[in-house]
């Protein structure tokens, strides 16, 4: 990894640039992100709380454009349809028996699908 400044057609060079939209691209996005979230298990208040977090800048960005009822209708559409399974991970029960018969790693932990 280079600690120099890139050269100036560096194609590597990581450049941010805002693109115009309008209502409907705001919430194509604001979807995109409550399906995202959702997605990796997130619940509606937790969903909810990017949105409100200024550093989630585009999330924070398209409830500005939205409001707040809007966006809590995509969040709970998205919920509708990726919000079904929750993930945990937790400390095996001894009762288990070895990490080798019940496929623990190293650490003795395991994945548990929440229904």
């Amino acid at each position: 990894m280079p600690y120099d400044e890139p050269e100036p057609d560096d194609p590597q060079v990581l450049v941010g640039v805002t693109v115009p939209g309008d209502a409907e691209s705001a919430r194509e996005m604001a979807g995109t992100f409550a399906d995202e979230f959702a997605r990796m298990g997130f619940g509606r208040s937790d969903i909810l709380a990017l949105f409100h977090d200024p550093s989630y800048a585009g999330a924070h960005d398209a409830l500005a454009r939205l409001g707040d009822a809007e966006v809590a209708r995509l969040v709970d559409e998205s919920l509708g349809v990726w919000g079904h399974v929750r993930h945990a991970v937790e400390d095996a029960p001894p009762a288990l028996g070895s990490a080798a018969d019940v496929g623990l790693d190293d650490s003795n932990r395991f994945l548990k699908v929440l229904k």
